[in-house]
């Protein structure tokens, strides 16, 4: 997860425009408050706030949490291809938490279009992760009621995960608290509480944003036995269902047919802020080749000196 800011750019109207201005500044430095801002002033949305006690320790399913809005009802990924065809993107190919990091280059438009092509579930398939769709098509704000899931005073980075059916996210967790809604299609979640890893399972391979485990759910299970099966969970999602996973909960996630996945990292400002310092100053030796470049989730793979 890359920590990006909500900012919003696009509307139809004068009125509107002014309103994103406005927002895009104030934005960067609470997007939660910002969002309610906008929703209020365009939509006469007044936004009702979850509590921070409903996010604790353990995952909750939220059935149905966006079935009204409009991204639910509306979006296609016909019309979604249709904002920009020729946008150039990185995905990745396979399952990189697990496997070797394989990146491509495409176009959004061909990358929608293309799980119309289904091939076979053994084979690797392309997927579109990390992606900051929010920023890239900010007048799909007007579909969102984001403000609703979150509690007051979060600060949030969304991002988004599009891909064919097949396409699987390998076992990690990640360093924030996060709401992964499904807008589109059909996701499975397996989801294991923090210690029920064992130290050879866990993968020395970088990601800033999570910590990868270089077994899949199915080894875990195979090594873990009944232990480990009693303390699995297995949660399926639909257009308009979200979960919360909390920091530290393992999970693997595959695509039960092309989706459209849109999660949003919280927390409390100084824990988010706290958490983007450190990681930074460990991203920039990443970057400059001194920590595990090519190991990693953001970088083509190299061969490793054994």
């Amino acid at each position: 997860m890359h920590c990006v800011v909500l900012c919003c750019h696009t509307t139809v109207t004068q009125r509107g425009s002014n309103l994103y201005s406005f927002v895009s500044i104030f934005s960067m430095w609470h997007p939660e408050l910002a969002n309610e801002f906008l929703n209020s002033a365009l939509f006469g949305v007044a936004t009702p706030h979850p509590e921070w006690r409903q996010f604790g320790h353990t995952p909750r399913v939220l059935r149905g949490a966006a079935l009204d809005w409009p991204a639910v009802q509306n979006w296609s990924f016909f019309s979604l291809a249709k904002l920009a065809p020729d946008l150039p993107v990185e995905l990745v190919y396979g399952n990189r938490e697990h496997e070797a990091t394989c990146l491509r280059q495409s176009t959004w438009g061909s990358h929608l279009e293309s799980f119309q092509r289904l091939g076979p579930e053994n084979q690797p398939v392309a997927n579109l992760k990390e992606f900051d769709l929010l920023s890239r098509f900010p007048v799909l704000l007007n579909d969102l009621r984001l403000g609703a899931l979150f509690p007051r005073g979060a600060v949030i980075a969304n991002q988004a995960w599009i891909g064919p059916a097949h396409a699987r996210t390998g076992l990690h967790f990640d360093l924030l608290r996060n709401i992964a809604l499904v807008l589109i299609g059909r996701k499975r979640f397996y989801l294991l509480p923090p210690a029920a890893l064992k130290k050879h399972q866990l993968s020395d391979k970088y990601e800033r944003w999570a910590r990868l485990s270089n077994c899949s759910v199915d080894q875990v299970l195979s090594e873990g036995g009944d232990d480990v099966a009693s303390v699995l969970q297995v949660v399926d999602l639909g257009p308009g269902d979200a979960l919360y996973v909390p920091s530290g909960w393992w999970h693997e996630v595959v695509n039960l047919e092309p989706s459209v996945l849109l999660s949003g990292f919280f927390g409390k400002r100084a824990q988010v802020w706290g958490t983007w310092l450190w990681t930074g100053a460990l991203h920039g030796c990443h970057l400059s080749g001194l920590w595990r470049h090519g190991h990693c989730t953001c970088h083509p793979a190299v061969h490793r000196a054994r």
